[in-house]
C-alpha cells in the first residue's frame, strides 16, 4: 500500500514538475518579450503585422472591403468589307476593383464610402474597323476613376451621397433578373469607332469606303451617366426606392425602382426622367481642333443638344422554370437645339432635331441545364431598335461622294442570341454571343450631287450588315 502511494506521489510530482517547467519556459523574459508582455499586447502586435502585409486601413473605426472582377473576351467582327478578331475588355462591365466601407455614428445612422476604379487595356467599345486593324487607340491601357463618393445613411430618412457617383438613372435600363454579363440594353462593344459601311465597294476601298457615322451616332447607349454631384436614395417602402441626383453641367434626374417576389414570380422594374441642358459638342469636318477666328480655310461645327429623356426597364422570372423576359425603352426629346456651321467668320445656321427613341427585348431561360454541379445556364435571344438618333449628326458627311448630304431618317435593328454558364465554385461566368446589326439610313442630297450609289434625294443608302461574336469570362473577387 505504502509503495503504491509512493508510486502515485512520484507520478504526481513528475507531472507537476513538467507543468512548472512548461510554464517557466512560457514565462521566460525572452518569450514574454516575444509576446509583447501580455496577451492583449500580443494580439495588437500580430494584428499590426497582418495589416503591414495586407490591405491596410488608416484606422479601426471604418470597415474596409475589397471587391471587383476581371472581365475579358475574344471579339470577332465582320462588316462586309473587313473582319478581324481582337482580345478586349468587355465594355458591358469592364475589369475593375472597388474599396467600400462604413462606420456606425449612432444607432440608425452610419457613414460610408466607395472608391471604384476600372483598369482597361483594350476597351471593347473602342475597337476599330480601320484597314490597319489597330484594335483601339488606347492599346497601352488606362485607369479610370468610375466612382469616388462618401455617404450618410439613416434607416428612416434614406441615404445621401456626394462625389463622383452614379446618377439616379444609371443602370435603369439594365434591370435584368438574369444578370447577363454580355447582353443588355446598352451597346458598349464596338460602338465608338465602328463606322457604318455602304453596301459593296462602290468604287472605293478600305477606310475610305465607309460613312462617317459610327454606331454611337445611330445606335447610342442610353444608360444614365456617372456624374460629379450629389444623389439621394430613399429607404425601401413596399419594395419601392426613390432616387434623385444633380451633377455638374446642369444635369439632373429622378428615378423610381421596384422589386418584389410573389411565390414563384420575381419582378424588378424601374422608370426615370433626366434632363441635360449643357450637352455641347464642338468638332470640325477635318476632325481637328477648331481654329481661332480668322483662319477661314477650316470649317468649325458646334452642336448643342439639350436632352430630356424618359427611360425604364423591367424583367420578370418564373423561378421554378427559370423562364424570364426583360425589356427596356427610352424616348429622347431635344429642346433648344441648334447647329452652327461656320467658316470663320461666316454666319450661324441651325435646325431643330426631332425626337428619337429605342427599345430592347431579351427572353430566355436560366436554370441548371448543362452542368448542374457547376451552376445555372442561361440561354437567351435578344432584339433592339434605335430610331432617328443619326439625325443629330446632320452635319456629318456620308462618304467622299456625298459632301453636303443631309440625313433625314436613321434606323438600326440588332438581333442576337447567346449562352452564359455560371461556375458557382469560382464566382465566374463564361459567355458567348452573336449580334447582327442592320442599318437603314436615308438622306436628301443637294442638287447635282447624286453620285453616291446613284440615289435620288431622300432615298435609302444601302449599307452592309455588321456581324459580331464574343466569347469571354468574368470572375469576381
Amino acid at each position: 500500500m505504502i509503495g503504491g502511494l509512493q508510486q502515485t506521489s512520484s507520478r504526481l510530482a513528475v507531472a507537476a514538475a513538467a507543468g512548472l517547467l512548461m510554464g517557466g519556459i512560457a514565462l521566460t523574459p525572452a518569450s514574454a518579450a516575444d509576446l509583447g508582455g501580455d496577451c492583449c499586447a500580443d494580439l495588437e502586435e500580430r494584428v499590426a503585422e497582418l495589416e503591414a502585409i495586407t490591405v491596410r486601413k488608416g484606422n479601426r473605426k471604418v470597415s474596409l472591403k475589397l471587391s471587383g472582377h476581371v472581365n475579358r473576351m475574344l471579339f470577332w467582327w465582320d462588316d462586309g468589307i473587313n473582319d478581324d478578331v481582337y482580345s478586349v475588355d468587355n465594355g458591358e462591365s469592364e475589369t475593375r476593383f472597388r474599396l467600400t466601407g462604413d462606420a456606425s455614428i449612432m444607432p440608425g445612422l452610419s457613414a460610408g464610402f466607395k472608391i471604384e476604379v476600372e483598369v482597361v487595356s483594350a476597351e471593347g467599345q473602342n475597337v476599330d474597323d480601320r484597314v490597319d486593324g489597330a484594335p483601339n487607340e488606347n492599346s497601352d491601357g488606362f485607369i479610370n476613376a468610375r466612382k469616388m463618393e462618401w455617404n450618410l445613411k439613416h434607416d428612416q430618412l434614406g441615404k445621401i451621397s456626394v462625389g463622383r457617383l452614379s446618377s439616379a438613372t444609371d443602370d435603369l435600363n439594365q434591370l435584368n433578373i438574369a444578370k447577363n454579363p454580355l447582353a443588355d440594353a446598352d451597346l458598349d462593344n464596338f460602338r465608338d469607332f465602328h463606322f457604318v459601311r455602304p453596301h459593296g465597294t462602290l468604287g472605293c476601298n478600305g477606310a475610305a469606303c465607309r460613312t462617317t457615322l459610327n454606331l454611337d451616332a445611330v445606335a447610342i447607349n442610353v444608360d444614365g451617366p456617372r456624374i460629379d454631384g450629389v444623389r439621394y436614395d430613399s429607404p425601401a417602402l413596399f419594395g419601392l426606392v426613390l432616387s434623385a441626383a444633380w451633377g455638374e453641367g446642369d444635369f439632373a434626374d429622378i428615378a423610381i425602382r421596384y422589386k418584389k417576389e410573389w411565390n414563384s414570380i420575381r419582378l424588378v422594374a424601374g422608370i426615370g426622367y433626366s434632363w441635360n441642358t449643357d450637352e455641347t459638342e464642338v468638332r470640325t469636318s477635318e476632325l481637328i481642333d477648331c481654329p481661332p477666328p480668322g483662319l477661314e480655310q477650316k470649317t468649325c461645327i458646334e452642336e448643342r443638344l439639350d436632352v430630356e429623356r424618359v427611360v425604364g426597364s423591367a424583367s420578370i422570372m418564373h423561378v421554378p422554370t427559370g423562364l424570364y423576359v426583360y425589356g427596356a425603352a427610352n424616348h429622347d426629346t431635344f429642346g433648344n437645339n441648334h447647329l452652327r456651321v461656320s467658316t470663320f467668320p461666316a454666319p450661324v445656321t441651325g435646325f431643330n432635331v426631332p425626337d428619337a427613341n429605342s427599345w430592347y427585348l431579351q427572353s430566355g431561360i436560366k436554370r441548371r441545364l448543362l452542368a448542374p454541379s457547376l451552376g445555372a445556364t442561361t440561354l437567351y435571344g435578344e432584339f433592339e431598335q434605335w430610331n432617328d438618333y443619326g439625325i443629330r449628326r446632320k452635319s456629318d458627311r456620308l462618304g467622299v461622294d456625298l459632301d453636303g448630304g443631309e440625313i433625314t431618317d436613321t434606323s438600326v435593328d440588332m438581333w442576337g442570341f447567346g449562352i452564359v454558364q455560371d461556375i458557382d465554385a469560382a464566382a465566374m461566368k463564361l459567355y458567348a454571343g452573336l449580334r447582327v446589326f442592320e442599318s437603314d439610313i436615308r438622306v436628301a442630297l443637294p442638287a447635282g450631287e447624286d453620285e453616291f450609289c446613284c440615289q435620288a434625294p431622300g432615298k435609302k443608302i444601302p449599307t452592309e450588315d455588321l456581324y459580331t461574336v464574343a466569347f469571354g469570362g468574368r470572375i469576381q473577387f
